[in-house]
């Protein structure tokens, strides 16, 4: 029976070592999807800007506004400093 709580223990442990390993892959991968997409979409805004700059501007723009609206309703949240 000793042995079979051994097992059990060892298959636990491998289980776990997996989920840590799966979230470094996991934070990786979404760092190169995230650069990747931040690469392309300046790509197509340099091509836009390039082929339609009225079109650009007015994309600009809305982003702006976007982030201006963004800044003045959406509070950071509160951080506690720990001792």
């Amino acid at each position: 029976m000793e042995v079979f709580a051994q097992y059990l223990d060892d298959l636990e442990d491998l289980c776990y070592a997996f989920a840590l390993k799966w979230e470094r892959i996991r934070r990786t991968i979404r760092f190169a999807l995230f650069i990747a997409s931040s690469i392309s979409m300046q790509a197509l805004g340099v091509f836009l800007a390039l082929s339609n700059p009225p079109i650009a501007v007015a994309i600009a723009a809305l982003l702006l506004v976007g982030l201006l609206y963004r800044g003045a309703v959406f509070q950071e949240p509160q951080r506690t400093l720990t001792a």
